[in-house]
């Protein structure tokens, strides 16, 4: 693997040269984008939340959901269930505001997460771009995401506009193991891969294609079942490039 640069929508775009759907960052006019590796986050001294992030927190019972810094080599956020189903927690790039992703013709948007989870079973997933929505996993009315949902451990991209989804299944998750989800919107269509591999396109003239709602970077990690289970997040990567 070695880092390459090619130039997009005026912007430097750094990429894989193996994967070159994997975009590592971007530099120059237009770009938004938000990166983490989780070595170190923005969090409340006293409760620990992270800060930079709108949070809905899920405790059914008496226990409590967290996410936090875990020890893990290069970094990761722990979520960390409470004990009941339905438990968990809920995070929004931003915090009351924060929808600033836009996904319209010729402006590319990458996004990627390497992740692992206790249980892929009896927990529901949901990594991507969303309205605001205190519980996607619930039900969004647009969006642009991975889920795995509640008694099932198979992954989908999701493609959502005013409450109409349409899935790609892009694989069957085992517990314990790492996965890297990625998407990337060349400015036409939207490309799912999983672990590097790819999977069928979606274009952005799509019924379901949430192209008229500004959106932000979700994470949602749910309970299904009775029992602490935790999502270990080890990268996080949104990259827009808007056309300026």
């Amino acid at each position: 693997m070695a880092i390459k640069t090619k130039v997009v929508n005026n912007a430097l775009v750094y990429y894989d040269s193996e994967y070159t759907h994997r975009w590592y960052d971007a530099f120059g006019p237009g770009v938004a984008k938000h990166l983490q590796d989780f070595v170190s986050m923005p969090a409340d001294d006293q409760t620990t939340d992270p800060t930079e992030w709108n949070i809905t927190v899920v405790e059914a019972g008496a226990g409590v959901s967290t996410a936090v810094l875990g020890d893990v080599e290069g970094g990761a956020l722990v979520i960390t269930t409470a004990a009941d189903a339905a438990d968990g927690w809920s995070m929004q790039l931003g915090k009351a505001a924060g929808e600033s992703v836009y996904l319209q013709p010729a402006m590319p948007c990458y996004v990627g997460v390497k992740f692992q989870a206790s249980d892929v079973t009896d927990v529901g997933i949901l990594v991507g771009l969303c309205v605001t929505d205190t519980a996607t996993l619930s039900g969004v009315t647009d969006g642009l995401y991975f889920r795995s949902a509640n008694g099932s451990a198979v992954m989908n991209l999701v493609t959502e506009k005013n409450s109409v989804e349409a899935e790609t299944a892009v694989g069957t998750l085992v517990a314990a193991t790492d996965y890297t989800a990625e998407f990337l919107y060349d400015g036409y269509q939207v490309t799912p891969y999983l672990n590097g591999q790819t999977f069928t396109a979606t274009a952005n003239t799509a019924a379901t294609f949430p192209s008229e709602e500004i959106l932000r970077l979700t994470v949602e990690f749910i309970n299904g079942a009775s029992g602490v289970e935790t999502c270990t997040i080890k990268e996080l990567r949104l990259i827009h490039l808007r056309d300026l």
